[in-house]
């Protein structure tokens, strides 16, 4: 093939190469846009990623964020460990309370007996009783283990024990959580 057929090609299909050389700029324009778009939103997307680090490199911002992220999880297995702490002294404290009162005797006025159960979270605790008489009030206590005493309760006793049985913390948690969101 010779000059003289190359050029009479060119020339022959010149509208051709024209129009195809117009749709591929028009095709490089768009992928120009499309990337000056990107390359926009890498710059934004950096610049909120480095702001206030005063020109440091991404590298040691990423490392001091790393760093953090490492801090509050210390920080977090430490207060889980405190919770678990929490959690097992409150399972010994006081947290089921029952009271009944009442008349001992036909021949004292008002409600001046009483009987409180006191509880843990295990159902351990005590009963203290008080009788109100005419001319003396006698008080006692009696342990209660799981739920159960080893001496003879009273009915006003008993009346007590199942009232702190029934004044669980975590049913008042449930409750005041519906309440809540009943609320909200």
């Amino acid at each position: 093939m010779n000059m003289q057929s190359i050029l009479s090609i060119i020339d022959t299909y010149s509208l051709t190469f024209i129009f195809t050389s117009l749709v591929m700029n028009l095709f490089l324009i768009i992928l120009l846009v499309i990337n000056y778009s990107m390359v926009s939103n890498l710059k934004d997307k950096y610049k909120r990623l480095v702001k206030g680090t005063s020109g440091k490199n991404i590298e040691s911002v990423l490392m001091e964020h790393i760093d953090k992220v490492e801090e509050v999880q210390e920080e977090f297995k430490d207060l889980h460990s405190k919770l678990d702490i929490i959690e097992n002294r409150i399972s010994f404290s006081i947290q089921k309370v029952g009271i009944v009162r009442y008349n001992a005797f036909n021949d004292v006025g008002s409600d001046l007996s009483y009987s409180i159960a006191l509880l843990d979270g295990n159902n351990n605790g005590i009963v203290l009783t008080g009788i109100h008489g005419r001319t003396e009030t006698i008080s006692y206590a009696k342990p209660i283990k799981e739920g159960k005493s080893n001496y003879n309760l009273s009915v006003e006793e008993l009346q007590a024990l199942d009232r702190a049985k029934s004044n669980d913390l975590d049913k008042a948690k449930i409750k005041g959580a519906r309440s809540n969101k009943d609320q909200g």
